[in-house]
């Protein structure tokens, strides 16, 4: 009943001439009811009202024994000239734009149930995700990087990719290193490889020399492998690793406008197989298929990848340099480093280059094996 009320379709009535029709009209006048294009014909009267108004039309029509004919205009039109297409219109335009101010969804893709189980785990527990959430008071992804890798200790690196309102988190496992330089024969000590600030072990066998938030410099024993049990000393052998912070300096020189290739979704692809064609590109997941159809075809959910250009500019430095450098220093690093901080000391730009200076707080295993001689 309320949307007839504002209901301002066009209607044509149609009245034949008499001695009522005046009368009628005048009537509608005084109910206030708006009457366009009124034309006198030879046999009727004809004009326009508003479908709001047709209750008032039927109702007078009996009073003054007319016959009223109604042609309703305009029937199949959709967005119609009142106040409740111009309040829809209104909600049309602002709730998209509202709900896209919040992340709705953040889901996580890994190479193992195992790995995106435990990245979920550390979302929930540590970065405090409640959906919505406005994308202000999101952490930078920076922060949910670090959040996660100081965590998982066995990723390289964590893509996030935003996209709309969603946010996927691809965790990018460390490949695996066979360290044969840090193995040597018989039994050892753990000494430390490079100075830093000592924050914690994680030690199979020996004894501490040294405690956490102490700093040690290049060459001092972390982890004794000889014991003291009594007044005998027994060698054991240390084993395990001893992490701690220090700082990196670090210099970078790139084109001002950057080509690279970036991760995005992962779809599923439905293939034919031709000519025994091996698999190209990354599969992450297939579908079983029965022995005689995989031969033909294969249904497996793929990488996809797309090539983008940037311009570097001084807003971008944080956003766009620092990933590329914290992934670039990583991949020198031991497995299960992580950059905790960084501090840009000196950037400059000119025509075709960007330079400059970044200090980054890495966290990295130190301990080296130091073998055990007689008289230790």
């Amino acid at each position: 009943m309320t949307m007839k009320k504002y209901d301002n379709r066009p209607v044509e009535i149609r009245i034949n001439k008499g001695s009522g029709a005046n009368a009628f009209i005048q009537h509608l006048h005084v109910k206030n009811v708006k009457i366009k294009n009124l034309a006198h014909l030879d046999q009727e009267i004809r004009f326009e009202v508003t479908r709001k108004d047709i209750p008032i039309i039927r109702a007078s029509r009996k009073k003054y024994r007319l016959k009223v004919k109604i042609r309703y205009l305009q029937e199949s039109r959709i967005l119609q000239k009142n106040s409740w297409t111009a309040l829809g219109l209104l909600f049309l335009i602002c709730i998209p734009i509202l709900f896209s101010r919040f992340i709705w969804d953040v889901k996580v893709e890994a190479e193992t149930p195992e790995l995106r189980v435990a990245v979920e785990k550390v979302i929930k527990e540590n970065l405090d995700f409640d959906y919505p959430t406005l994308k202000g008071k999101v952490k930078s992804d920076f922060e949910i990087r670090q959040t996660i890798m100081e965590q998982l200790r066995d990723l390289s690196w964590v893509h996030i990719i935003k996209t709309g309102s969603s946010m996927t988190i691809v965790p990018q496992l460390a490949p695996i290193t066979d360290n044969k330089e840090n193995k040597t024969k018989g039994k050892n000590h753990l000494v430390a490889a490079k100075s830093g600030v000592i924050t914690h072990f994680e030690i199979a066998s020996g004894e501490r020399r040294v405690l956490p938030n102490t700093t040690v410099y290049k060459g001092d024993t972390l982890v004794s492998g000889v014991i003291t049990v009594g007044d005998k000393s027994i060698v054991i052998g240390a084993s395990g690793e001893v992490y701690a912070d220090y700082w990196l300096e670090t210099e970078f020189s790139i084109p001002r406008k950057v080509t690279y290739i970036s991760a995005s979704n992962r779809e599923w692809v439905f293939d034919f197989k031709i000519n025994n064609e091996k698999e190209q590109g990354k599969s992450f997941q297939k579908v079983d298929l029965p022995e005689w159809l995989s031969k033909f075809i294969e249904i497996k959910k793929t990488q996809k990848y797309t090539t983008v250009t940037e311009e570097i500019t001084e807003e971008r430095l944080e956003s766009f340099i620092l990933p590329l450098l914290h992934e670039k220093i990583l991949k020198s690093l031991p497995p299960k480093t992580i950059i905790k901080k960084e501090n840009i000391l000196h950037v400059t730009f000119d025509d075709d280059k960007v330079k400059g200076k970044v200090l980054f707080l890495v966290n990295e295993n130190i301990a080296k094996n130091y073998p055990i001689v007689q008289g230790d």
